[in-house]
């Protein structure tokens, strides 16, 4: 669904072809320096609630945008592979926050500045 790599002090979130109508954009690109927090999610669905534009099959997939009613405008695109939720310090490009599955989220958090270093959030399935 989606590949993040660390590339020159960057963290670039590459959208597959068919998530880009969701998401409206090819790759997101977030400056290291701009991530507060990094946290851990087994269940990355549970994060997406609120209004909403995007794509949801229930219990497998979100994709698109999430707007909580705390004002946080989140970027999804996660199934049911645990990820990452990852809290910038300020708004970039519409978006406050990513939430993403990811193959390999435990290699890409030792990467990213702020990393929890709890346990894994206890997030519910959607």
């Amino acid at each position: 669904m989606i590949h993040a790599e660390v590339r020159d002090g960057t963290l670039v979130v590459s959208h597959e072809p068919w998530t880009r109508l969701f998401v409206r954009r090819s790759r997101t690109v977030v400056p290291l320096a701009a991530i507060r927090e990094v946290r851990p999610e087994r269940a990355p669905l549970g994060v997406a609630r609120g209004p909403r534009s995007g794509l949801v099959v229930s219990g497998f997939l979100k994709v698109g945008f999430w707007a909580g009613l705390d004002g946080v405008r989140r970027l999804v695109a996660a199934d049911r592979t645990p990820g990452l939720r990852i809290v910038l310090s300020h708004r970039i490009d519409g978006v406050d926050e990513l939430v993403l599955s990811l193959d390999e989220a435990d290699r890409l958090q030792t990467r990213l500045p702020g990393a929890a270093s709890g346990a894994t959030s206890r997030s519910p399935g959607a």
